[in-house]
């Protein structure tokens, strides 16, 4: 059992991989300025949007696997600790550097980054942080909850902030495109079914068939509606309908891709090593290559000159550079992580932890103690 565990154990941690790849190139793509850069029916604006529905699930694979991971935990105050401390290091710290050798920083501007969480430094660590907070919360709610009972509230999410949306083109629920709490939230539940009830049924090679048809459907609705938007106003519109976080067809591919990981037998020593230098980085990553002076200076419109070449250089060129810059950002996080041990910093993270759960929400058999 312990065995079947670790090698499901390591099938997460490429899916935690291969999701950080994935939210690389779609940052290559957009704020690199390839998708603005090609033009509209040429080869590279193809293949630039085939990469970019094919890398949109990475978020919502993270998310699941937020949910399959914590449902069973305690989520102890730590981890968030933990993981605040890794976020600070990055925005403060690198908003420093750039301070004291590229230009001045103004005060306001490094007070921001050392607030990371409410001023949005990271819009998908401060959605995170809610969710870690209530976690304790989502957790007694799962754990009343029958398998029937859990499919129904799934469904009606589904239905209230996939579905709708995407079919009126709207947002009425604000999940803002996937970009919230309220995604997140969301996506927490989907993974913790998934832990409790979900099981893998068949061949991985079946979950990668699903996902790459997903894939191709989106792709195909962006095609087929500016085509039609085309034909009808003489201008290229409402094509992004199907290419949002909660959108059916890239949470389908999510899903697909979250089975087809955890579905595979990873065996040996080298699956083991690889992963445990990419996976315990995966996270330092985003936070380095999104750090708003990284993000906003160095990789802004730095590959619109890549579509001019053609659309094999596009397919070939983007997906090299996002491991590129994945690995670099792996080493440096790496850095960061030796670093810390070096400091001892577990033992600060530790007594602040436990300082905050003495406020959290007791855990059931915590309660049933108490008179």
């Amino acid at each position: 059992m312990a065995q079947k565990e670790e090698k499901r154990q390591r099938g997460l941690d490429l899916l935690r991989v291969i999701s950080m790849f994935l939210v690389v190139i779609l940052h290559l793509l957009g704020r690199g300025g390839v998708l603005a850069a090609a033009p509209y029916g040429s080869g590279a604006y193809q293949v630039a949007w085939l990469l970019e529905c094919g890398a949109y699930c990475a978020v919502d694979c993270y998310g699941l696997l937020s949910g399959y991971l914590l449902c069973r935990s305690r989520c102890r105050s730590e981890g968030l600790v933990r993981l605040w401390f890794q976020v600070l290091f990055w925005s403060a710290g690198l908003t420093a550097l750039f301070a004291l050798a590229w230009e001045p920083v103004s005060g306001k501007r490094f007070l921001a980054s050392c607030l990371p969480v409410v001023t949005e430094q990271y819009w998908y660590f401060t959605a995170y942080f809610g969710v870690y907070a209530l976690a304790p919360f989502f957790n007694r709610l799962i754990a009343h909850l029958s398998a029937r009972s859990f499919r129904q509230l799934l469904a009606v999410g589904f239905v209230l902030l996939s579905l709708l949306p995407t079919l009126a083109g709207g947002d009425p629920f604000q999940t803002e495109g996937g970009y919230s709490f309220l995604w997140l939230a969301a996506l927490y539940f989907a993974g913790a079914y998934l832990r409790l009830h979900g099981r893998v049924r068949r061949h991985p090679l079946w979950y990668l068939a699903g996902y790459a048809g997903c894939v191709l459907a989106a792709w195909g609705s962006k095609w087929a509606l500016e085509t039609v938007s085309l034909l009808r106003t003489g201008a290229v519109s409402g094509g992004g309908r199907f290419l949002t976080y909660p959108s059916p067809l890239i949470l389908g591919a999510a899903l697909c891709l979250f089975f087809a990981c955890s579905g595979l037998k990873l065996r040996g020593r080298l699956w083991g090593t690889v992963l445990g230098f990419l996976a315990p980085a995966s996270f330092g990553v985003y936070l380095i290559h999104v750090q708003p002076f990284v993000f906003n200076r160095w990789l802004d419109e730095s590959l619109a000159w890549l579509p001019a070449l053609g659309g094999w250089r596009v397919l070939v060129t983007v997906p090299a550079l996002a491991l590129g810059l994945y690995l670099l950002c792996t080493v440096l996080e790496w850095g960061r992580l030796l670093l810390f041990r070096l400091l001892r910093t577990s033992a600060l993270e530790r007594r602040v932890g436990a300082w905050l759960d003495r406020f959290r929400l007791p855990e059931p058999e915590e309660a049933a103690e108490k008179p």
